[in-house]
């Protein structure tokens, strides 16, 4: 599979050198060339570009990216031509996953990634998450993302040649222009978020009145072209009837994009944004008890006392806070059989919404890892909470995500009966509980302690008449490991 990386760049000089190294760095042992089209440039671009040793073509004088980018594409005979920009960074392996891509999916005619800004602003992270959320919804249910990026963006020869390349699209040639003409030919044009570049901010750092219209001109102008695409690839339409079929497509996808991301954000079992475990193989009647928020003093040391009188092993996840509060009782959690899962570093209620999550989640690794000597393998992130960023860091971290299937309110509300209280709660716990089912129950709140929030006698007493019922049932309680016959700990490095 031989590749071509095509590069339009005008008056570059100052950031395209970065941009060679990173593509001349790649991993990909296949064969590939990188040619940067000169667009007219005032400045070194081709001359740096020609001392990198990569072909250098001219666009003549039409100053326009997309007609440079064809100039690139004409100029070469590979089988995939990739898009890619002379202010961005390319990591090592961005070529190879392109190509494996394509190798795996043959009936899919363009692979596109995202970008990600090379320097930090306010409010870059809300853009890119908008973007990202978009562009996996579009793709699930479109097969097609919704604002490609033109900076890592990559298409079948043959696919490009058959639509006419990027000739005579009147809207965002290169990025959905190009997608659309692309997608009519039936085949899928897939979005993998884990293709990334680094790119520059430098035409979103304007004042933000420019930046603001500029933003509006393009809404206005996608959402028409995309309602023209989408709802009647050829249309015929009076202007009020499009306007109203862009309405409804807007409306559509708007609500599509709500309703998808809250399942995929607040249910604890959702797999729209990956894999989430919860439940075990229903071919036995193994079940696995868990408990978050702790350590937490005396209520912790209680659980674990009754966990002993019965003999069952189970998995605490624990906040990296607690940890060091009370790393003895964390101690002897391991020590006693039971499994330490990582459940966040300060149990922030909206942990998964920022990059600040992904740094929490390592924390508490750490401090795991310094008080017991053991770096767990599973985590479970805050109320359940999860994005698509949160999993990525799961994954990059050789960690699993675990979340549960059954669970009931273990904190009653004050001047109820205690008595039926607590039989109404395991009554609860027992009816919902099925073969492989993963049990939640807590021995903290957060990272508070000495307080009611944070009092757990409710759950104490209620742990003997909940493990009775279920063993009267002929359930086994085994740890989240074995029900899911994975490590419990990852090897420290």
């Amino acid at each position: 599979m031989k590749i071509s990386v095509i590069i339009p760049a005008r008056n570059e000089a100052r950031l395209i050198a970065d941009t060679l190294r990173s593509l001349q760095d790649q991993s990909y042992q296949g064969e590939y060339e990188i040619v940067v089209v000169d667009n007219g440039s005032k400045d070194a671009t081709a001359e740096i570009a020609r001392s990198h040793g990569v072909r250098v073509i001219s666009a003549g004088d039409k100053k326009s990216v997309f007609y440079a980018r064809q100039t690139g594409a004409d100029a070469t005979d590979s089988d995939i031509i990739v898009q890619a920009d002379g202010d961005t960074l390319y990591p090592e392996h961005w070529l190879q996953k392109i190509a494996d891509k394509f190798r795996d999916n043959p009936e899919a005619v363009a692979v596109s990634g995202r970008f990600l800004y090379r320097d930090f602003f306010i409010w870059s992270f809300i853009e890119l998450t908008v973007r990202d959320w978009l562009n996996r919804i579009s793709a699930f249910f479109f097969k097609r993302p919704f604002l490609v990026s033109g900076a890592t963006f990559a298409f079948r020869r043959w696919a490009f040649n058959k639509v006419g390349g990027y000739r005579n699209i009147p809207y965002s040639a290169d990025q959905h222009g190009m997608t659309t003409r692309l997608r009519k030919l039936g085949g899928e044009v897939l979005y993998d978020p884990r293709i990334y570049c680094l790119t520059s901010s430098r035409s979103v750092q304007q004042p933000w009145f420019v930046l603001l219209m500029a933003i509006t001109d393009n809404i206005a102008r996608l959402m028409l072209d995309f309602s023209i695409n989408l709802v009647s690839p050829k249309p015929k339409a009076t202007s009020p009837t499009l306007r109203k079929r862009m309405v409804l497509s807007i409306s559509a996808i708007l609500a599509l994009f709500i309703a998808f991301s809250a399942y995929g954000y607040y249910s604890p079992r959702s797999p729209v944004f990956g894999e989430v475990r919860f439940k075990g193989s229903p071919d036995n009647e193994l079940i696995a008890l868990t408990f978050d928020d702790g350590p937490n003093g005396i209520y912790t040391m209680q659980i674990l006392d009754i966990l002993k009188e019965y003999d069952i092993k189970a998995t605490f996840f624990v906040i990296g806070l607690n940890v060091e509060m009370y790393p003895d009782i964390t101690k002897r959690i391991l020590a006693e059989g039971h499994v330490i899962g990582n459940h966040s570093n300060t149990h922030n209620a909206n942990h998964a919404l920022s990059a600040q999550g992904c740094r929490d989640l390592k924390e508490a690794q750490e401090v795991i890892y310094q008080v017991t000597g053991v770096l767990p393998h599973l985590y479970r992130p805050p109320h359940g909470k999860k994005t698509p960023w949160e999993l990525d860091c799961v994954e990059e971290n050789s960690l699993i995500e675990i979340n549960w299937g059954v669970g009931a309110n273990d904190q009653p509300s004050s001047g109820v009966d205690m008595d039926k209280a607590l039989q109404s709660f395991a009554d609860k716990i027992v009816s919902r509980t099925y073969p492989g089912a993963v049990i939640l129950l807590h021995d903290g709140y957060g990272i508070e302690h000495n307080n009611k929030n944070a009092d757990r006698s409710f759950t104490v007493k209620a742990l003997p008449l909940i493990i009775e019922q279920l063993l009267a049932q002929g359930y086994r309680f085994v740890t989240v490991p074995v029900l899911f016959n994975v490590p419990a700990y990852n090897e420290a490095t």
